[in-house]
């Protein structure tokens, strides 16, 4: 093996001339536990926008044509009201068109002119009939609807509650009544075993003792 040099700087002077290396565990990190990590903000593009507002509204006209297959016929005399004046107005309208390309070779050209409006306005009429007054009263009629069925809904769940929990009253009866008739009938041969003993006693008492025999030769010959 060989022999280092005595003439080193480190063998020659008494002062420390390296560095100690520094342990893995003391070292501290440069930069904060995750801060490489990059959290993109959760906003939605306006496509995503778009197509979560276009699901919405078909979400919406769905409920709609459900609650108008179900409810589209309100049961209210203001409904059949405004219904009638729907029809009167359509069929004014119709007659009054007919009137008014069919009579022109008969009336008066103004005559016609003033049938063709009455015609347009009657028409108009019965759009806004059928468009606000109509659907306002059907819309109301649906709420009302709506309400009524939650109502029956809430109704079901309570009397199914009341009816389960009757049931569980009455098993728990049940248990009752079968526990206390088997104490009733344990208790009841108990004290019957009892009796049979205490008779059993009693007879073995009253009956005479018998008495012993004697045996032997001097026995006979005492008989004798």
């Amino acid at each position: 093996m060989s022999q280092r040099n005595p003439m080193n700087e480190r063998y020659t002077t008494e002062e420390r001339t390296g560095v100690s290396r520094k342990s893995a565990a003391s070292a501290k990190p440069k930069q904060a536990a995750a801060s490489s990590v990059i959290i993109k903000p959760v906003e939605k593009t306006p496509q995503q926008k778009k197509a979560d507002r276009k699901a919405e509204r078909k979400k919406a006209q769905a409920e709609q044509r459900e609650l108008d297959r179900k409810y589209y016929k309100p049961d209210t005399e203001r409904y059949k009201r405004l219904r009638m004046f729907w029809w009167i107005s359509l069929i004014g309208a119709i007659a009054c068109t007919a009137v008014s390309f069919l009579a022109r070779d008969y009336l008066p050209e103004v005559a016609a002119m003033v049938i063709l409006f009455a015609a347009y306005a009657l028409i108009i009429l019965a759009f806004y009939i059928d468009l606000s007054p109509i659907r306002k009263e059907r819309r109301a009629y649906q709420e009302r609807m709506i309400i009524e069925e939650e109502k029956q809904k809430k109704a079901a769940k309570a009397a199914a509650r009341a009816e389960r929990a009757q049931q569980s009253h009455q098993k728990g009866s049940g248990k009752n009544q079968n526990r206390h008739a088997k104490a009733a009938a344990e208790g009841a041969g108990a004290q019957e075993a009892k009796t049979a003993e205490g008779a059993e006693g009693a007879t073995g008492d009253d009956a005479p003792a018998e008495e012993p025999k004697k045996g032997g030769l001097f026995g006979k010959f005492g008989k004798k």
